[in-house]
């Protein structure tokens, strides 16, 4: 009876998960079971791959799964036992989206945070203009960085704007590769230019 009462109570939370999960694009959570286990529920609006990782606190890959058929839901129970008290990070990589959430272990007890979610920004280049766009979701301090020849030719200071949509000039740089890179928070993305003039 108990047994029962454990699968239907798990069942339960990964229906309600997945509930709660329909109003994002990625959504990811880490619903403790007891002191050991724990279920990982991630879902998707559309069927894709993705990747989940497991790094402790000096970001040592612990465990990595890919996944080999696309799929909007996912769910498991992880058994987190073998894991010695400390911090994690639970990783989900899904095209150009990643959410993630740190979960302590601490006195046999399973602790989860708060998830951060990060969509790609998207850069673009026509016509000697190069526009992007960001959604900042963590509200982080956002700069952006463009390079060429490996030095630095200018930086703008963004701040912490949820939407970031800006553009940048470049009909006055002579022939050659350049390289944009925004930062935000500890997070850099990069994207390369070839000026063909």
């Amino acid at each position: 009876m108990k047994t029962i009462l454990k699968v239907t109570f798990l069942f339960a939370l990964v229906a309600l998960a997945n509930t709660l999960f329909a109003t994002g694009n990625l959504k990811m959570n880490i619903l403790p079971l007891n002191n050991e286990k724990a279920v990982v529920a991630v879902s998707a609006l559309t069927n894709s791959n993705f990747n989940i990782t497991i790094a402790d606190d000096n970001n040592q890959i612990l465990y990595y799964q890919e996944s080999l058929n696309p799929s909007g839901i996912y769910s498991k129970v992880y058994d987190f036992s073998d894991l010695g008290d400390g911090t994690y990070k639970l990783t989900v990589v899904s095209d150009n989206l990643t959410s993630e959430r740190q979960f302590q272990k601490k006195y046999g007890k399973i602790q989860v945070g708060d998830e951060k979610t990060t969509l790609e920004p998207l850069f673009w280049y026509d016509g000697n203009i190069l526009r992007y766009s960001y959604l900042n979701f963590e509200k982080e301090y956002t700069t952006l960085y463009f390079y060429g020849n490996d030095q630095l030719i200018y930086e703008k200071n963004i701040g912490r704007d949820f939407n970031i949509q800006n553009a940048l000039n470049l009909s006055k740089l002579a022939k050659g590769n350049y390289e944009a890179v925004l930062c935000a928070g500890n997070k850099q993305f990069t994207y390369r230019v070839e000026i063909q003039q």
